[in-house]
Order: C-alpha cells, then sequence, then structure tokens
C-alpha cells in the first residue's frame, strides 16, 4: 500500500510539472504573439571543426508581422543579406535585390517566419520542445535529420518577447549562434527599413 501511494504521489508531482512546464510555454507564446515589428543586432559565430577560431559576422533584422516582412542584413564583414516579402524572398546584395525562385528559398521563407515569431504549434509538428527557465530547446521529431541535431533559444529573463541567442547545432558537430543585442520590440518601422 505505501508504495503504490508513493508511486501515485509521484506521478501527481510529474504531471503536475509537465503541466506548470506547459503553462509556461504557453505563457512565452502569448508574451511573443504582442510582437507587432521588432528590431535586433545580432553577431553571428559559425564554429566549424575544421577552424580553430568562429567566422563572425555582424548584422541587424527588421521584422514586421502583419507585413510578413523580415530584413536580414549582413553588414561585417561584408554586405549582403535577404529580404522575405509574404511568400516571396528575395537576395540583397551591392545595393541590388534579386528574386529568390528556388524550392529551398521558399521553404526557408516559412521557417524564418515560423521561427521568427516562435509559433510553438508550428514547431511542435517538427520539433520535441522542452524547455528549462527562459531557455528552449527544440529537437527535430525526424531522428536522422540531416541539418539540425538541436535548436536552443534562449529568451531574456526580464522580457520573453526578446530572444537573446539562438544555438543551431548540427549532426556534423559544427554549430552557429547567433546573439542579438539592442533589441526593439514594436518600434515604428519606415519604408526604408524594408526595400
Amino acid at each position: 500500500m505505501k508504495y503504490y501511494l508513493s508511486l501515485l504521489l509521484c506521478l501527481a508531482v510529474c504531471f503536475s510539472w509537465a503541466q506548470s512546464k506547459e503553462d509556461a510555454l504557453h505563457n512565452y507564446a502569448q508574451k511573443i504573439s504582442t510582437v507587432q515589428t521588432l528590431q535586433s543586432n545580432f553577431i553571428e559565430e559559425k564554429h566549424l571543426a575544421l577552424l580553430d577560431q568562429p567566422i563572425q559576422s555582424q548584422g541587424t533584422l527588421a521584422f514586421d508581422k502583419k507585413a510578413q516582412k523580415l530584413r536580414w542584413q549582413y553588414q561585417i564583414p561584408f554586405e549582403n543579406g535577404f529580404l522575405i516579402e509574404k511568400d516571396r524572398s528575395y537576395r540583397l546584395q551591392a545595393h541590388t535585390k534579386k528574386p529568390i525562385e528556388s524550392a529551398m528559398g521558399r521553404m526557408f521563407i516559412n521557417e524564418m517566419l515560423v521561427w521568427l515569431t516562435l509559433d510553438f504549434d508550428s514547431l511542435q509538428k517538427n520539433y520535441h520542445i522542452t524547455h528549462e527557465g527562459t531557455q528552449i530547446t527544440f529537437t527535430p521529431l525526424l531522428k536522422e535529420h540531416k541539418i539540425v541535431k538541436k535548436i536552443t533559444v534562449w529568451l531574456d529573463e526580464k522580457d520573453p518577447r526578446i530572444v537573446t541567442q539562438v544555438k543551431m547545432e548540427e549532426p556534423s558537430g559544427d554549430f552557429i549562434v547567433w546573439k542579438f543585442n539592442h533589441t526593439q520590440i514594436n518600434p515604428p518601422l519606415s519604408a526604408e527599413v524594408f526595400p
């Protein structure tokens, strides 16, 4: 009987813990859904097994949820980037805007918008989601994923609408880290932001 009661207590605690984790994700999703526009600076570090030092780039990003527009602009060490406008994407290079027509480009567009809004309903279709505090981990449901082994997202402790860092690990052991700073939530965006 003691064993049975202990087991019931353990199951109740585990269920309560799982519920609170699910509630926390739901709360994050609600807070993130209030983000209509966003601007941020970023540092990108590519850690490759073949190199002793990471390859580092810097740039800015701007996002307008209602217009479904995203501009990801590298500025250092060189200027280039991409622009998403609803279901179209463009490569930005040397002050020109060239359409990306490939199927891979279209898939990339959909993924970026899902990730930028942290659309948990869509992400749960392809990833197992766990979290500890403000750290959320996404592991592909497809066991032999060729591109992603794991993605970890860190949210700001004071304002969980702000993503402070993202780490994408590849099956090869290589990984990329994006660190975001000077993030503004719901700023007015001028027409010049999206060329």
